[in-house]
C-alpha cells in the first residue's frame, strides 16, 4: 500500500477518512461536530493504524503521536500536544447520552494513547504553578484554602450581615454555592472557608478580610499553619453553641474537635457502637458518671429511671450487696480483722485470713454477671470459718451471747422509751394494761435470772484467770 501524492482519486477508504479529519482540523480548528465525530470514529475502528506511515512503504504507525504529527496525506501533521487542547471541545450534542458516552470513550483513549508516547498534556509551566500552590499550601496549611475561597467567593444576600458590605471587587466573585459546583463539594463547606477566614480577619490575625479580596489577588503574609484549626472546622456543627462546647471538651481530652463534632452529629450510629461493644459501653458509663457529678438534672433522671424499672432496681439491689460482702471479705483479708454476727471486732486467725486473701483476688477477677456470684461464695465461706472461730472460742462464745443480749435488749429499752405516755390519756383499754402487765413480768423475771447467773460468770472467769 505505496502512496507518494495526496489526490482523493487516489486514497484507499481509510486516508479518506484521515484527509477528512486532518481537513476539518485545519480548516476552522475543528468543528465541534465534525472534527469530534471523525476523530472518534478514526479511534474506534483504528483507522489510524490501517494507514501506511510514509512515503515508499506500507508499514503502519508505531504509535498514536507518530500518526497525529506525521505529514499529509499520512498523519494529521500536529504536534501531539495541541491534541490535548482539542480534546477540551464540547460536543454541540453532547447533552444526548449516546453521543456523550461516545465523546467519553474517545477521550479517554486518546489520552491513554499520548501518554504512551510521552505526551500528557501537562506543561511545564503548569508544573511550575503547582509547585508553588504546593509550597504555599505546606507552609501554611488551610490559610491558603481559607485566602482562596476569600478571594473567589461572594455572600449571597440571603447571607449578608450587618458586617459585611458590596465593594467594587464583589462583581467579580462567584457564588458559594457555584464555587462548590465548579470544586466538586458542598457548600457548606466552602462556607467554612470563608468564615473561617472572617473570623480570623475579625481577631486581626490576617490583614485583609473578604471584602477586600478579589480574584487573582496578589498573596499577603498567611499566619503559622497550626493556627488554622483555630478558626476552622470541618464539620458544620462547630459553628454552633453546642459544637463549640463539644469542640472544647474533645480538646481538653486531647483529641480533635471534629471526631467528637463527628460522632455528635449522629447519636444513632453512637447507640449502635454502645449496644454492639462493651468497651464502647464503658467509655458511655464513665463519661455519663462523671457528667452527672455536675448535672443535678441527669441525676435525677437517672435515678429515677433505676427506681422505676423492675430490673434495674433488682440489679441495683444485687451490687449494693456484693459491695457490702466484698468489704467485709477485704476486711478480713487486709487488716485482719472479724466483725461477728453480734457486733465484735475480734483478730482473724492467719488461716481465716489467708483464704480471705484467696477468695478476695477470685472475686475481684471474676467478671460480670458471674462477679456477684462469686462475691456471695467467698462471703458465705468465710461466715462458715467464722461460725468455727466463734464455736472454738469459748470466750468469744460467751461475749457473743452478751453482746446478742445486750443488744436486743436495747433495741427494746429504745422501742419502751420511744412511747409517748402523755399522749396515750383516753386510749387504754383493757388489752393495753394486760400486755403491760405482761411486758412487766417479763422483764422482772429476765433480770433475776439475770442477777443469779452474774456471780456463777464472774466466778468462772476469776477461776480461768
Amino acid at each position: 500500500m505505496t502512496v507518494r501524492i495526496e489526490s482523493n482519486a487516489h486514497l484507499t477508504p481509510e486516508q479518506e477518512r484521515i484527509y477528512r479529519l486532518r481537513h476539518t482540523l485545519e480548516r476552522d480548528g475543528g468543528t465541534p461536530g465534525g472534527f469530534l465525530e471523525l476523530l472518534a470514529s478514526v479511534i474506534a475502528d483504528n483507522t489510524w493504524r490501517q494507514v501506511p506511515s510514509g512515503v515508499n512503504t506500507d508499514k503502519p504507525f508505531t504509535s498514536f503521536r507518530a500518526f497525529v504529527e506525521a505529514k499529509p496525506p499520512f498523519g494529521l501533521g500536529h504536534r501531539a500536544e495541541d491534541i490535548h487542547a482539542l480534546l477540551q471541545i464540547r460536543h454541540p450534542h453532547e447533552g444526548a447520552k449516546s453521543v456523550r458516552q461516545e465523546m467519553a470513550a474517545m477521550r479517554a483513549e486518546v489520552i491513554r494513547l499520548l501518554a504512551k508516547d510521552g505526551i500528557t498534556g501537562y506543561t511545564e509551566d503548569q508544573r511550575n504553578r503547582d509547585i508553588k500552590a504546593w509550597v504555599a499550601l505546606d507552609r501554611s496549611g488551610g490559610w491558603w484554602l481559607g485566602f482562596f475561597v476569600a478571594c473567589q467567593v461572594r455572600l449571597s444576600k440571603s447571607t449578608v450581615t450587618a458586617s459585611t458590605s458590596t465593594t467594587t471587587h464583589e462583581s467579580n466573585k462567584i457564588s458559594a454555592q457555584e464555587f462548590a459546583k465548579r470544586a466538586g463539594i458542598s457548600a457548606d463547606r466552602v462556607m467554612r472557608y470563608y468564615r473561617a477566614w472572617e473570623a480570623a480577619s475579625a481577631d486581626g490575625v490576617v490583614t485583609k478580610g473578604p471584602d477586600d479580596l478579589y480574584p487573582g489577588h496578589e498573596p499577603i503574609e498567611l499566619p503559622p499553619a497550626e493556627e488554622w484549626n483555630l478558626y476552622y472546622s470541618s464539620r458544620k456543627g462547630a459553628f454552633t453553641e453546642r459544637g463549640a462546647l463539644i469542640a472544647a471538651a474533645a480538646e481538653a481530652e486531647g483529641i480533635k474537635p471534629t471526631k467528637a463534632l463527628e460522632v455528635s452529629e449522629n447519636p444513632t450510629a453512637l447507640r449502635a457502637a454502645i449496644l454492639a461493644d462493651w468497651k464502647t459501653a464503658e467509655a458511655a458509663r464513665s463519661a455519663l458518671l462523671d457528667r452527672m457529678r455536675d448535672d443535678i438534672e441527669l441525676q435525677a433522671t437517672m435515678a429515677s429511671t433505676l427506681i422505676s424499672d423492675t430490673d434495674f432496681k433488682r440489679a441495683v439491689t444485687v451490687e449494693t450487696r456484693r459491695i457490702d460482702q466484698l468489704g467485709f471479705i477485704r476486711r478480713v483479708a487486709e487488716e485482719g480483722t472479724i466483725k461477728t454476727p453480734a457486733g465484735q471486732i475480734v483478730k482473724a486467725p492467719e488461716k481465716v485470713q489467708a483464704e480471705a486473701r484467696q477468695h478476695l483476688a477470685l472475686a475481684e477477677r471474676a467478671e460480670t454477671p458471674s462477679a456477684a456470684l462469686s462475691a456471695a461464695s467467698a462471703y458465705d465461706r468465710l461466715q462458715q470459718l467464722i461460725g468455727q472461730v466463734i464455736d472454738d472460742n469459748p470466750e468469744i462464745q460467751s461475749n457473743e451471747r452478751r453482746a446478742l443480749l445486750n443488744g436486743r435488749i436495747r433495741r427494746a429499752a429504745r422501742a419502751f422509751a420511744d412511747l409517748d405516755f402523755d399522749a396515750a390519756d383516753g386510749l387504754s383499754d383493757q388489752e393495753t394494761v394486760e400486755s403491760l402487765e405482761r411486758l412487766l413480768e417479763t422483764v422482772t423475771r429476765c433480770l433475776a435470772l439475770i442477777k443469779r447467773a452474774a456471780p456463777v460468770e464472774q466466778s468462772r472467769t476469776s477461776e480461768d484467770a
